[in-house]
């Protein structure tokens, strides 16, 4: 997101730190979620290993613990794992955006398309009739 630019790079535009802003904002959202989560799991796993007492292989908690440290990765929240190559919400984010655009490109020249075939053939649009002509 906000890394250390050389001292050449363009200065931050405003449409781009609001999209780090709200990315920021999803990903506080979804951190906050996954503590939700894990407390009471973490609670209940632990009272379980306590009445298993299972090997550490076999603990529920070290487990737990394991679903907690891939949670903070896949989250990502201050881009400590952009450079290595972990599926994070910023990728989720960025694909998510790569396939509105293409989508919106496609509806664009898809309209553009029958706008100009309009104009070309002479016909309204609407009914398919010949323009001045009933």
């Amino acid at each position: 997101m906000f890394k250390p630019q050389p001292k050449e790079a363009r200065p931050l535009s405003t449409g781009r730190a609001l999209r780090h802003l709200l990315v920021f904002q999803l990903k506080l959202a979804l951190d906050a979620l996954r503590d939700l989560a894990l407390s009471p799991l973490s609670i209940g796993v632990f009272v379980l290993d306590a009445i298993r007492q299972p090997t550490l292989e076999n603990s529920l908690y070290v487990r737990l613990m394991g679903l907690g440290r891939r949670s903070d990765r896949l989250i990502n929240l201050f881009d400590e794992y952009s450079e290595v190559d972990h599926y994070t919400v910023d990728r989720a984010v960025t694909e998510v955006e790569q396939a509105l655009a293409a989508r919106r490109d496609d509806s664009t020249s898809a309209r553009d398309g029958v706008s100009a075939r309009d104009g070309v053939s002479g016909r309204d649009g609407v009914s398919g009739r010949v323009a001045g002509k009933d």
